[in-house]
């Protein structure tokens, strides 16, 4: 048996969103509910060092400028998985709905050893 691995499993939808933020842990996007490919990310983060900090921002250069692609990545993965567990609704109006999703766990979830 090797060691155990601390890092959440990968999962081609999550793959498509980390390719939008390299290095973010979790992500803010906007969508049109009516529209899911008008899209737009708002912000990429990573977790706090400990539980109850706030996310920590990431700096915007950090991802790319491509809203034309980026609408679409955001839009086809809300359209097929928004039910999914790591996908939160922040807001919604019949105009907008704001997602955060999480790419990856926190650490100090992780540090538990949680099994799921």
């Amino acid at each position: 048996m090797g060691p155990s691995n601390p890092q959440p499993r990968r999962t081609a939808p999550l793959d498509s969103l980390r390719e939008l933020a390299p290095g973010a842990e979790l992500v803010k996007v906007r969508a049109n509910p009516h529209n899911w490919s008008q899209a737009e990310l708002l912000a990429a983060y990573t977790w706090p060092q400990h539980q109850g900090d706030r996310l920590v921002p990431l700096d915007r250069g950090t991802y790319p400028d491509d809203s034309h692609d980026t609408a679409l990545t955001i839009g086809e993965f809300l359209s097929r998985y928004q039910q999914l567990p790591v996908v939160r609704v922040l807001q919604a109006s019949d105009a907008a709905y704001t997602f955060l999703v999480e790419l990856t766990r926190p650490s100090w979830e992780l540090a538990e050893g949680d099994s799921q």
